[in-house]
């Protein structure tokens, strides 16, 4: 997902009142971003609501991955899962799929 807001559409306040039904059938056909301006300048942007709960389900995926790289003891032990693996130790991928009813 990129949010390089320069390859953004950008639109006016003005205009965007004046466009705004066509504007919201745009956002909701391409799934992506406008730019509002007031006096030249940035103020908003404006999603679809499909790209926001995009955005919104990434974020909180983030969030819970930083969570468990700041666990330590996690950390610990998926060093020591990887030595157990590096040391032909740890278990097929076909047993451990089997296991967990994967496959």
């Amino acid at each position: 997902m990129d949010m390089d807001i320069i390859q953004s559409t950008f639109i006016g306040a003005y205009e965007l009142r004046k466009n705004l039904t066509a504007l919201l059938n745009k956002l909701q056909r391409r799934k992506e971003e406008i730019v509002v301006t007031q006096n030249g300048k940035p103020a908003a942007m404006l999603l679809s609501l499909d790209k926001y709960i995009e955005m919104k389900e990434l974020n909180e995926e983030l969030e819970d991955s930083l969570k468990e790289l700041a666990n330590k003891e996690y950390i610990k032990s998926i060093i020591y899962e990887v030595e157990q693996v590096k040391q032909g130790k740890g278990k097929k991928a076909s047993k451990l799929f089997k296991e967990l009813g994967i496959r």
